[in-house]
C-alpha cells in the first residue's frame, strides 16, 4: 500500500510470463516484509502495528500454502483453526495485487476466462489471481452469503478452477432462535465435511480455546470502547483495512493487539482533529485519498464500519458452535438494510463525527443500492454524509482530481 509495494509489483511483472519464478519471488518479498512488520509490532507494541502485522501474516499464509483455506471475510475462521488450517480472504488476495498495481494481469486473465466485466473488480481479480497458477494450491474455498450475492457463483468458479471443494454456509436475514438452529446445523455439517476431507479428527477442544482467546479479546476492546470513541486511534487510511481483516481473519491472535490498549496514553488525544466515518471499504492502492487523510491532516477518519460488525455479539466457549451461529446473524450487514443504517448511526454518534464518506465500490451492488437510505438517515440527525464513486480493487477506474475536488468542498462544508 506505499511505493515500496508499487515497486515491487514492477519486478514481478517483468516475470509473469514465468508463474514459478513469480511464485519465488511473492514469497521472499512478502515474507521479508512480514518481518518487518513483526519487528515494528514487538517494538511499538500498540493496537495498529500488531493489526497490520496480522493482515499481512494472513495473506502470507496464502504465498506460502501452509494448509490454507480461501474463503470470505464473513466465514467462520474459527472451525477451520480448530483443524489447524489457515485462512487467507480472497478479497485481500485481490488488495494484495491492488497494492502492487498488478490487478489488470489478474483482471485480463479472468476476462479472457469468460468472466464478465459487470463483474466486481474483488471478484474478477480473484479469479484471475487463481488462473495465473502462482499461488500454491488451498484445501478448499468457504463463503457466506453476508453483504455480497456475488460471492457463491465466484467461490464456485474457485473451487471448479482448483477442482477442489466449496463450503457455502447460508445465514437467514433475521436473529432467531429457528435461524440460529439453522446457521448451527450448517456449521456442524462443515465440521464433519472438513473431517472426511482431511482425514482428521475435529478438535472441539481447540475450538472452545479459540473462542475463549477470541472472548478476551473482544471483551477488552468493548470494555475500552468507550475510550476510543473519545479518543480515536490515530490511523492512515489503508490501516483501517488492515484492522478489518484483522478482526474477521485472525481472531486467534488478536489478544496481543488488544491487550496493548489498556497501557495506551490517554493524554496523546486527536480531539483537535475533525472526525469522519468510512462507510463501506477504501481502496486498496495508494491514491490521493491515502494524502488527504494521511496522519498529519486535520481531518481523520476516526473508525469504519467493518472494523465494529461484531460488537452485538458475545462469544460463548462454553457452546462455540452454536455462539458462531449466533456470531453471524448478529452481523449489522445483514437482514433489513435499515439494521445496517442503525449500526452506521450509532458509530456516527459514538465517535462525534462530523461527517461520514461511503465509498461506493463499482460493481457492488450492496454499496451503491444503500446510498440514499443511509444519505437520508444520516441528514435526518444533522450529519453531512458523501457518497464516493470508485473502485477497491482497479487504480485505472478512478480520478484523482475528482477525489480531491469532491472530498475538499465537503471537508470545506463541515469545518
Amino acid at each position: 500500500m506505499s511505493k515500496k509495494s508499487v515497486g515491487f509489483g514492477k519486478i514481478l511483472r517483468k516475470h509473469f510470463h514465468k508463474p514459478r519464478v513469480v511464485e519465488i519471488l511473492l514469497k521472499v518479498g512478502l515474507n521479508l516484509e512480514l518481518s518487518r512488520r513483526r519487528v515494528v509490532a514487538f517494538a511499538r507494541n500498540d493496537f495498529t502495528t500488531w493489526m497490520d502485522y496480522f493482515a499481512l501474516d494472513a495473506v502470507c499464509t496464502a504465498v506460502n500454502g501452509k494448509k490454507t483455506a480461501w474463503v470470505n471475510m464473513f466465514f467462520p475462521v474459527e472451525i477451520a483453526f480448530s483443524f489447524g488450517l489457515n485462512c487467507v480472504s480472497a478479497e485481500g488476495l485481490a488488495g494484495m495485487f491492488a497494492s502492487m498495481f498488478l490487478e489488470d494481469l489478474a483482471i485480463t486473465k479472468a476476462e479472457g476466462f469468460g468472466i464478465s466485466r459487470n463483474l466486481c473488480t474483488f471478484h474478477r481479480t480473484g479469479i484471475g489471481i487463481a488462473l495465473l497458477n502462482i499461488l500454491p494450491k488451498p484445501l478448499f474455498v468457504g463463503t457466506t452469503n453476508i453483504l455480497c450475492d456475488g460471492n457463491i457463483p465466484t467461490f464456485t468458479t474457485y473451487a471448479s478452477i482448483n477442482s477442489i471443494p466449496i463450503h457455502v454456509i447460508d445465514v437467514p436475514r433475521e436473529d432467531n432462535q429457528q435461524n440460529r438452529a439453522y446457521v448451527t446445523k450448517q456449521l456442524e455439517n462443515l465440521i464433519y465435511s472438513l473431517e472426511n476431507q482431511l482425514k482428521k479428527r475435529f478438535n472441539y477442544s481447540a475450538l472452545q480455546r479459540i473462542i475463549t482467546e477470541e472472548k478476551q479479546s473482544l471483551d477488552i476492546i468493548r470494555e475500552y470502547y468507550s475510550k476510543l470513541c473519545e479518543n480515536p486511534i490515530l490511523m492512515d487510511l489503508y490501516q483501517h483495512v488492515n484492522v478489518l481483516y484483522a478482526f474477521h481473519l485472525r481472531p486467534n491472535q488478536l489478544l496481543k493487539a488488544a491487550r496493548t490498549l489498556l497501557k495506551r496514553e490517554e493524554h496523546a488525544t486527536n480531539n483537535n482533529r475533525i472526525r469522519l466515518l468510512w462507510l463501506h471499504l477504501v481502496p486498496y492502492y495508494d491514491n490521493e485519498l491515502y494524502n488527504i487523510f494521511s496522519k498529519n491532516s486535520r481531518f481523520m477518519i476516526a473508525t469504519t464500519e467493518f472494523e465494529w460488525d461484531w460488537l452485538y455479539w458475545n462469544p460463548d466457549p462454553q457452546r462455540p458452535v452454536e455462539s458462531l451461529s449466533e456470531k453471524l446473524l448478529k452481523n449489522p450487514q445483514i437482514g433489513d438494510l435499515s439494521r445496517r443504517a442503525d449500526f452506521a448511526l450509532r458509530l456516527a454518534k459514538d465517535f462525534k463525527v462530523k461527517g461520514a464518506i461511503h465509498f461506493n465500490h463499482w460493481g457492488c451492488k450492496q454499496s451503491s443500492g444503500s446510498v440514499t437510505l443511509l444519505k437520508e438517515n444520516f441528514e435526518q440527525i444533522g450529519i453531512p454524509f458523501l457518497s464516493l464513486d470508485g473502485d477497491c480493487v482497479d487504480h485505472t477506474n478512478q480520478s484523482a482530481a475528482q477525489y480531491r475536488t469532491r472530498i475538499e468542498a465537503f471537508l470545506e462544508m463541515i469545518e
